[in-house]
């Protein structure tokens, strides 16, 4: 079974959201079909962040903000060693944590 993390296209004017809103931020349609988030993009921001529950097994992990060229922005993990605002990154959909011993997927990106 693919894994994929999916923006919602508004059926009524082709607008792309992520995460999902019930009304398109557009027209304020109410239907939508499911895209997956994929492609390259440019990082705008990111962060480490430290403060994370006791059952990770990682000291600390990178999150990033992502303008995709799709023309969706999205936060996911980061996969580069040092990153840089503005770098292009590539997405794909990953494990990016374990719960009970089922993975969990979400956005990784990491460098071009």
């Amino acid at each position: 079974m693919a894994r994929t993390v999916e923006a919602a296209k508004c059926a009524n004017c082709g607008k792309l959201s992520y995460p999902r809103h019930y009304y398109c931020p557009a027209c304020h349609g109410t239907k939508f079909e499911p895209v997956p988030i994929e492609g390259e993009g440019r990082l705008i921001t990111w962060t480490r962040v430290y403060a994370l529950p006791l059952d990770y097994a990682v000291r600390y992990t990178t999150l990033g903000i992502v303008e995709l060229d799709m023309g969706v922005r999205a936060t996911g993990q980061l996969d580069i060693a040092e990153p840089k605002t503005g770098q292009r990154v590539r997405a794909r959909v990953g494990t990016v944590r374990e719960i009970n011993g089922k993975d969990v997927a979400g956005l990784i990106f990491g460098a071009v």
